[in-house]
């Protein structure tokens, strides 16, 4: 429950910040093309709006798209790709790497004691793995309860604001008078018209069952001041307004966690009284007495006790008074109250892909990039451990011989699917390594002159090909195609295997030779690092000096001379003369050691270049050898050199 909570959470900030990546793409282009037009910015945040709302579904329904990024902003967590994983054959290690699909390795083929279950040990860091684990487990817990209580408080303020708004609604009283009907019809609003006690200025509400409310003393308006207001609130029924309001308000709050959410919220209600003042502007009212009007209706709002809780568009609202007044009395041209079909369809045309590669990009490396990523960073020295030998790099796809007694070392370098490792160590000697993946190019070449075997697969199958070995002797290579088990006995055809691998045998031998001799100079960099605290020097005896600077403090008193003052600043400079003499040549002793550990790391920058080139071409050999493992288990299951297990099993016994 807890994983789902986190996809969850992290499914929702991952939206709000392709939102904010849209709304900043959208604000770039409206200013670029100096579109102006309050319509036009309407229609573009609007879009934004809904686009942002939806985010999470477009994110999990669209096909993926791949962006690549420049190497600058690659990820930090791949940098463990790129340095040796450290491991001992005392301590067992688990550990999150990135893998290829395929893993192969080399461990021994040794079988178990009897009534032995091959399971990971739980060493001190794998307990402080689990702390760790259930620390993150109490954030996550926390957090997702913070987000849910926050999110239910504003659902319920929406959900009072609609309660609100009906209660309004069933105790205003509609208006029958022609002359208001036939204006409102005349501006093309299919809308109710009522009158209501409880505003103080008009309202358009509804989503479905559209209403303009007006306050009771409309009676009292002249012929110019209702055309004005019934032209505002009618642009208003045409455009949808209050539908818009509800969708930012539940925009707002699901992502109330994103200043986006609360912008566009604002914005917009900015952006449609706007277009409802140019609408009735444009209608032939003065602006002048527009603009007193409004201005009555500010103060009606400034003097209304309380706020306006129901969701509905008012004409007036607290703030922006000012802001709203000058651009009535600036305006100088007319708008349409709907947008032209050519600029909407051209608006739409450059919208939708954009939302489309907000919502589905993901960033990646170039090509080259990712393929350069698998080898060790030529401009990073690998950390030298105190007690654990570095353990080489391997591709995926690789081989690493694996010699009784020691831990597997499986570190794979290409950055896709992530897969779990776990070595364990019995009391043999022998020590069994497992590599977990979702390929299904299973394999398991097997060797009946050593202990060693080369496989792609899991711990299960490793168990079932040990109950194989009994009954089927010398070597084998067991694999699986189509769900189904082969097991293939020509000795001609697992040559031909063996010699795939070869090559990845022999690299990761060099890889294990550079791996001891970084052991070896992470070793010397901790007997210098010892040295550097042991440093010590010679501290003269400065007991008389404090002695009698101590008493001339004394012997002042409260008071003192400045020649007083400045000889007893002269005799402190003389001591702090001293002790900067005692540190200088604690500086220098550190400072030689200092230089010997910059010379071991230059060596191991050296190594890991090497062990670097040796990633590269072990990559590229891991792909070849693959496909021509394929290539090959096609082959000996068309000439029948591939028999299903229960034949081979048969073949086996006679």
């Amino acid at each position: 429950m807890t994983n789902e909570t986190n996809a969850a959470l992290v499914a929702l900030g991952i939206s709000a910040f392709r939102a904010l990546v849209l709304a900043g793409l959208a604000g770039f282009g409206l200013k670029t093309f100096r579109l102006n037009s309050t319509m036009v910015r309407l229609f573009v945040w609007r879009a934004v709006l809904c686009a942002s709302l939806v985010m999470p579904l477009l994110g999990q329904l669209l096909p993926p798209v791949r962006i690549a990024v420049p190497q600058v902003f690659r990820a930090t967590t791949n940098s463990s790709v790129d340095r040796p994983f450290q491991g001992s054959s005392a301590v067992t290690s688990s550990a999150h790497v990135p893998v290829a699909t395929t893993t192969l390795m080399n461990v021994p083929a040794k079988p178990l004691p009897s009534g032995a279950e091959m399971r990971p040990a739980t060493p001190p860091s794998t307990r402080l793995m689990f702390d760790i684990r259930s620390a993150d487990i109490r954030w996550s817990l926390w957090a997702a309860v913070s987000y849910l209580s926050i999110t239910f408080v504003f659902l319920m303020r929406y959900l009072l604001g609609i309660a609100l708004s009906r209660r309004l609604v069933r105790t205003s009283h509609e208006i029958y008078e022609p002359r208001v009907s036939a204006r409102l019809r005349s501006l093309h609003a299919v809308a109710h018209l009522a009158e209501s006690e409880l505003i103080a200025v008009p309202v358009t509400i509804g989503v479905f069952h559209r209403l303009v409310l007006l306050p009771v003393s409309w009676r009292e308006w002249d012929d110019s001041k209702l055309n004005a207001v019934l032209a505002h609130e009618a642009s208003h029924v045409v455009r949808r307004d209050a539908l818009a309001q509800h969708v930012s308000l539940l925009h707002r709050t699901i992502f109330w966690f994103s200043p986006l959410a609360w912008w566009l919220d604002r914005h917009l209600a900015a952006l449609s009284e706007q277009a409802s003042d140019e609408a009735a502007l444009s209608s032939g009212v003065n602006r002048t007495d527009y603009a007193r009007t409004l201005l009555t209706f500010f103060e009606a709002v400034q003097s209304a006790p309380g706020r306006v809780w129901w969701q509905g568009v008012s004409m007036a609202q607290h703030g922006h008074a000012e802001e709203r007044v000058e651009k009535v009395l600036a305006w100088r041209g007319a708008i349409s109250m709907n947008l032209k079909r050519s600029l909407t369809i051209t608006i739409v045309v450059f919208v939708v892909p954009v939302v489309y590669l907000v919502a589905s990009g993901r960033p990646t490396l170039h090509a080259a990039q990712e393929a350069s990523s698998t080898g060790v960073s030529s401009s990073q020295s690998p950390a030298a451990p105190s007690s654990a030998p570095p353990m080489p790099v391997v591709p995926a796809g690789g081989v690493v011989a694996i010699a009784p007694g020691s831990v597997a070392p499986v570190a794979p370098l290409a950055p896709e699917a992530p897969a779990s490792y776990a070595s364990q160590s019995d009391d043999t000697g022998y020590s069994y390594s497992y590599g977990y993946d979702d390929d299904d190019e299973r394999f398991i070449i097997v060797s009946g002159k050593s202990d060693s075997y080369t496989m792609s697969g899991s711990r299960q199958d490793i168990r079932h090909v040990e109950r194989l070995k009994k009954q089927v002797a010398g070597d084998f290579i067991w694999f699986q195609r189509d769900e189904k088990s082969y097991i293939i006995r020509d000795q001609a055809t697992i040559d031909r295997a063996r010699a795939f691998w070869a090559p990845q045998e022999e690299l990761g031998k060099q890889q294990e030779a550079l791996g001891k001799q970084q052991e070896e100079l992470g070793k010397k960099q901790e007997a210098l690092g010892k040295k550097m605290e042991e440093v010590r020097v010679n501290v003269p005896d400065m007991t008389a000096a404090l002695d009698a600077l101590k008493a001339k403090l004394q012997k002042l008193g409260p008071t003192a001379t400045m020649e007083q003052v400045g000889d007893l600043q002269s005799e402190i400079g003389e001591l702090q003369s001293k002790i900067g003499e005692i540190q200088s040549q604690a500086g220098e002793q550190q400072g030689k050691l200092g230089e010997e550990q910059g010379k071991l790391g230059e060596e191991q920058g050296r190594l890991g270049e090497q062990q670097g080139e040796l990633g590269r071409r072990q990559g590229e050999l891991a792909r070849e050898a693959s496909l021509k493992m394929k290539a090959l288990l096609d082959e000996a299951i068309k000439n029948g050199k591939a028999q299903p297990e229960h034949i081979g099993l048969e073949g086996a016994s006679l």
